[in-house]
C-alpha cells in the first residue's frame, strides 16, 4: 500500500506555495497584459473595420456625385450642341434670305439695265439703220 509519509505532504503544500506565488506575481500579470494585448487588438480591429466601412462610404459617395456630374455635364453638351445647331440653322437661313435679296436685287439691276440697253439700242438702231441704208442704196 501506499504510506504518506510528511516529505509528501510538505512537498505537495510546497508545489501549492509556488502556484499561488507564481499565480499572484508571474500568472497573473502575464494575462493581464495578454488580456490588454487582445482588447487592443480587438478595438484595433474594430477601427479599422469601422474606417473601412467610412472609405466604403466616401467612395460610394464620390461615384454617385461623379456619375451626376458626368450626366449633367452630359445633359449640359447635349443642351449647348443642339442650341448651336439651332442657331448654326438660323444663321445659314439669315445668310440665305440675305444672299436670296442681294440675288434679286441684282437681278433687277441686271433686268432694268438690260431694258434700258434695249430701248437705248432701239433709239439708236432706226437711226444707224436710216445711215446704212444711205451708204449702200444711193
Amino acid at each position: 500500500m501506499l504510506f504518506l509519509d510528511a516529505n509528501v505532504i510538505v512537498v505537495f503544500l510546497i508545489v501549492w506555495g509556488l502556484i499561488l506565488v507564481l499565480s499572484k506575481l508571474f500568472f497573473n500579470p502575464v494575462r493581464r497584459v495578454r488580456d490588454g494585448r487582445d482588447n487592443a487588438i480587438l478595438e484595433n480591429r474594430k477601427s479599422g473595420l469601422k474606417a473601412l466601412d467610412s472609405i466604403d462610404q466616401s467612395v460610394r459617395e464620390i461615384e454617385t456625385a461623379l456619375k451626376q456630374a458626368k450626366a449633367a455635364a452630359e445633359a449640359a453638351r447635349t443642351a449647348l450642341a443642339e442650341e448651336a445647331l439651332k442657331e448654326k440653322a438660323r444663321m445659314i437661313s439669315a445668310v440665305s434670305a440675305e444672299c436670296k435679296n442681294r440675288v434679286e436685287t441684282a437681278r433687277a439691276d441686271l433686268d432694268r439695265t438690260v431694258r434700258e440697253l434695249k430701248e437705248k439700242l432701239e433709239s439708236e438702231a432706226t437711226p444707224l439703220a436710216e445711215r446704212i441704208e444711205k451708204k449702200f442704196l444711193p
